[in-house]
């Protein structure tokens, strides 16, 4: 308990230390370099966010699956999520922990609109990143029942997806997602009475 606290105490000082880094190296930064004259330093600071990012995330896979080992449901992970959010804060363009922290907020913490939220942050971050396009349209159409909204994400991911095999897949996801719109269309459909 007392190695946690510590590993806690170093790992935020390691955070601090890179923040005041990186800021410092901002304002440091020419405002239009040319060429010849690229910050070293500058693109050192967003490697080392990067390296980090990477080794937490393999830190948060050890974690997984020793949760998942004693819990068959990784979504309700939800100590997982502090973590996950880390790892996008340091490195945006992370589409697996941006997947990982979606689902755990919408099955875990059962808050759609934070799993809607984060997804899309992170296509903002990754626009061309087919499986959060399919993350997002998973949860409109299954955990909000809202099709409609899915379809958009589901033809991105399919435009975005440059693997055939889960091309493949992206096309049955969007089949899906219009069939189940026009369900739920028809049925808020108003019946009309037999007339007698």
């Amino acid at each position: 308990m007392k190695d946690k606290a510590v590993m806690l105490c170093l790992l935020a000082m390691l955070v601090g230390g890179i923040c005041i880094l990186e800021s410092n190296i901002v304002k440091m930064r020419p405002s239009a370099p040319d060429s010849n004259s690229d910050s070293s330093v500058y693109m050192l600071a967003g490697e080392f966010r990067t390296v980090f990012a990477n080794l937490l995330w393999v830190k948060a896979e050890q974690y997984h699956h020793e949760y998942i080992a004693n819990h068959p449901d990784w979504t309700q992970n939800k100590e997982l999520l502090g973590l996950i959010q880390l790892i996008t804060k340091l490195d945006p363009e992370f589409p697996e922990a941006y997947a990982v922290g979606t689902y755990i907020y919408a099955d875990g913490c059962k808050n759609n609109k934070a799993a809607i939220k984060y997804v899309c942050e992170g296509i903002k971050n990754n626009p061309k990143s087919w499986d959060l396009d399919r993350v997002a349209a998973i949860i409109y159409a299954r955990r909000m029942n809202d099709p409609q909204s899915a379809i958009p994400y589901a033809k991105m991911a399919i435009s975005n997806c440059d693997d055939k095999w889960y091309r493949v897949r992206m096309h049955w996801l969007l089949n899906s997602v219009e069939r189940m719109a026009r369900e739920k269309k028809l049925a808020n459909q108003p019946r009309a009475l037999p007339q007698q």
